[in-house]
C-alpha cells in the first residue's frame, strides 16, 4: 500500500474544518496559560522601572520573586493537566469525525474521550522525561566539556546539538502515533509505544517526510499571521531609550497591544494544533491499514 499524503491531507482538512470544536479544545491550554501574564508582568524585576507606584518596589523584593515563581510553578501543574486532556479529546474528536460523524459535542467529546487520559499522561510523562534527560546530558557534558578546554571546547559541542533533531523528530512522531494507537485501538501504553515503533520502523521515510511537511507547513503559516504582530514589540526596546515623558505612551501601548496579541496567537496556534493533531490520527489509521507492509512514497517505485 502505497502512502497517499495527498489523501491524508484531504481528510486531515475535512476533519479540521468541519469540527471547529477541535480548534477550542486547542486553544484551552494557551488560554489557561495567558491567566500567568500578570505574574511574569509583576515578577519581572526588569520592568519595574516602567511600572507605578507601589508595584515598581514590591518587585524589587526577593521575597516577592519568590513568591511569584512558587505561584508561576503551581499554575503550571494544573496546564499541564488540561494540555493531556485536550490533546486526548482532540485525538478522539478527530477519530470520530474520520469515521463520519457529523457533529461533535463539546462536553461529550471530553467525557468520552477521559478513559484514555491516564495512559496518555502516562506517555506525555515518560517522553517528557526522557526528552529533558537527554537535554540535561548534552547541557552537562557541554558545561564539563567548555570547563576542561576553557571554552573552546564549547565550538566542537554544537554539531553535537545537531544530533537532538533526527532524536526529536522519531521521538515525537513516535509519541503522536502511539497516541493515536491507544485512542484509535484502546491500546495500554507499553503496546501502543511498540506498535507505533514497528509503524515507524517500518515506514520511516513516510513519517519523517510527514513531520516535515507538518511542521514547516505550519511554521509558515504562522509566521505569515505573527509577524505583522510582533512588529509593534519591537518598539518595546525604544522605551528604555526615550525620555521619561515619552516612555508612558511606549508602556501604555504596549500592555494595551500586548495581551490581544496573545490572544491572537493562542486563538491561530490552536487552529494550526488541531490540524496537526489530525493529520497524525489520520496518518495512523491510513498506515494502520497497511499492517505491515512498507510503505512507499507515491513516485519511489
Amino acid at each position: 500500500m502505497n502512502f497517499d499524503f495527498g489523501e491524508v491531507l484531504r481528510r486531515t482538512w475535512k476533519v479540521g474544518w468541519n469540527h471547529k470544536v477541535l480548534w477550542v479544545y486547542q486553544m484551552l491550554p494557551g488560554l489557561a496559560g495567558l491567566l500567568m501574564m500578570p505574574l511574569f508582568v509583576i515578577g519581572n524585576p526588569g520592568l519595574a522601572p516602567f511600572l507605578p507606584e507601589p508595584f515598581n518596589q514590591t518587585m524589587s523584593e526577593s521575597g516577592f520573586v519568590i513568591f511569584t515563581v512558587i505561584a508561576t510553578a503551581i499554575l503550571i501543574i494544573p496546564i499541564m493537566f488540561l494540555s493531556v486532556l485536550v490533546q486526548g479529546a482532540t485525538t478522539f474528536g478527530a477519530l470520530e469525525a474520520d469515521k463520519g460523524t457529523a457533529r461533535l459535542s463539546f462536553r461529550e467529546t471530553i467525557k468520552r474521550s477521559l478513559p484514555y487520559f491516564w495512559r496518555l499522561f502516562g506517555l506525555y510523562a515518560l517522553f517528557g522525561t526522557a526528552w529533558a534527560l537527554v537535554v540535561i546530558g548534552f547541557v552537562a557534558l557541554n558545561i564539563g566539556v567548555s570547563f576542561l578546554t576553557f571554552g573552546l571546547g564549547t565550538l566542537c559541542m554544537i554539531p553535537m546539538f545537531l544530533l537532538l533533531v533526527p532524536f526529536l523528530v522519531v521521538g515525537y512522531s513516535i509519541l503522536e502515533l502511539a497516541q493515536a494507537a491507544i485512542i484509535t485501538d484502546d491500546m495500554n501504553m507499553k503496546d501502543a509505544i511498540s506498535k507505533s515503533w514497528q509503524m515507524f520502523r517500518i515506514n520511516w521515510l513516510a513519517i519523517v517526510l510527514l513531520m516535515l511537511m507538518l511542521y514547516f507547513a505550519l511554521t509558515i503559516i504562522s509566521m505569515v499571521f505573527v509577524f505583522p504582530l510582533m512588529f509593534p514589540m519591537m518598539l518595546f526596546p525604544i522605551a528604555f531609550e526615550t525620555s521619561a515623558d515619552l516612555r508612558t505612551p511606549f508602556m501604555l501601548i504596549f500592555f494595551v497591544f500586548f495581551p490581544i496579541m496573545m490572544l491572537i496567537m493562542t486563538a491561530l496556534q490552536g487552529i494550526l494544533m488541531a490540524f496537526f493533531q489530525s493529520a497524525w490520527l489520520v496518518a495512523y489509521r491510513q498506515l494502520d491499514r497497511s499492517q505491515i507492509t512498507p510503505v512507499f512514497v507515491q513516485g519511489d517505485a
